[in-house]
């Protein structure tokens, strides 16, 4: 089964036993700026909304994980499985939630057993199983949701229970299975839809049940359940596919039945199942192995049936169904895993059996399931 399935597919209702009570809308008093990042000044009152009558929970591969602890952290709820990071602006990283239906926020230099910085969260927000976050240079936050088959755009800086801006849902927009999301130079909005083997891209400020501006689609493309995306400084389209274990670029505007002008695929690539893809500054490609646990990277121009340049796999990598993938400015990778609950942090030119610099885990992140990742 799909990785896109198993988000769509394998759900099921968990009592609202598990939050302890709680229903509705709270106010919790978070911690002063101090403890949470300097993107915050002073405590605060913030809303956070609790699911409804009934939360979902997922059924993984490997079977049945443990049921979401109930509970609020200083500065929002975390109920269920992480499912994205995104960046936010000051050396911050975004998660998104998606049995609690949020976006937590962490600071970038987080370590530990941490509480989010931040939720955005509640019934205003749209969010419905949110998948992956892209922050724009601008700040503003574009979030897929798996179930709505939806993307929200959030102005900068949003939290709590904020509405989006736009919002692309309805028949028109042929999202179906929405995943990876990314922006062009000129603010064009790109959306794998993994269900249909299609990317679907939309005017900056397409809204509503808006038909794409493209699609890129059909047998030529090799397109095979498409999941992470990123597009480098030429606006070239980079695309992880889970089903054919392959990375596949495509020329800047490429539309309809065309062919990638790259395709990473064969035994020697190491690619198994790959979900995520990341670009660093030098334009290398790093794609997440949620089957293989590792993260193999590729020069900017691989090609074919090529070995990695570098690989990260091993006992002391704490990678388990490693998903999102950030590389930033430094070098450095932000690694979210899906199998131990946390986010990983690895130096510059990691390679091999490596252990972490740092690691964002526990009870108290609320991390379950970390899926997409980015930072800025």
């Amino acid at each position: 089964m799909s990785f896109s399935s198993l988000r769509l597919l394998v759900w099921a209702t968990i009592s609202m036993v598990l939050v302890a009570g709680c229903s509705g809308a709270g106010n919790i008093t978070p911690a002063p700026a101090s403890d949470v990042g300097d993107a915050l000044s002073g405590a605060q009152t913030v809303s956070v909304a609790f699911p409804d009558a009934a939360v979902m929970r997922r059924w993984d591969e490997e079977g049945a994980p443990a049921l979401p602890t109930a509970g609020t952290s200083p500065l929002g709820s975390g109920i269920g499985r992480e499912y994205v990071l995104a960046n936010l602006g000051s050396g911050y990283i975004y998660v998104a939630n998606p049995v609690a239906n949020s976006i937590e926020m962490f600071p970038k230099a987080g370590n530990g057993d941490i509480p989010p910085a931040a939720t955005l969260s509640g019934s205003n927000t749209g969010l419905d199983e949110p998948v992956d976050p892209y922050v724009s240079t601008s700040g503003a936050i574009y979030v897929t949701s798996v179930i709505s088959n939806s993307v929200a755009v959030f102005p900068a800086g949003s939290r709590g229970n904020q509405a989006p801006t736009q919002h692309i849902f309805g028949h028109n927009t042929g999202l179906v299975g929405p995943s990876g999301i990314a922006l062009d130079s000129k603010g064009d909005i790109f959306v794998a839809s993994s269900k249909l083997n299609t990317i679907c891209v939309f005017a900056p400020n397409a809204n509503g049940n808006a038909k794409p501006i493209r699609t890129i689609v059909g047998s030529s493309t090799g397109l095979s359940d498409p999941d992470g995306i990123a597009l480098n400084s030429k606006d070239e389209l980079i695309v992880a596919n889970f089903k054919a274990n392959s990375v596949t670029v495509y020329a800047a505007n490429a539309t309809q039945n065309a062919r990638p002008i790259q395709t990473i695929s064969g035994t020697a690539t190491g690619l198994l199942a790959p979900v995520f893809v990341a670009l660093d500054s030098a334009g290398n490609i790093y794609a997440t192995n949620v089957t293989g646990n590792s993260v193999v990277a590729f020069k900017p121009a691989a090609n074919g049936n090529v070995k990695p340049i570098r690989m990260i796999s091993g006992t002391k990598t704490g990678l388990s169904q490693p998903i999102g993938i950030k590389a930033v400015a430094n070098g450095m990778l932000f690694i979210a895993n899906s199998g131990a609950n946390d986010i990983n942090v690895y130096a510059a030119g990691a390679t091999g059996n490596v252990a972490p610099t740092a690691s964002i885990g526990g009870r108290t992140t609320k991390l379950t399931h970390p899926d997409g990742l980015s930072v800025f």
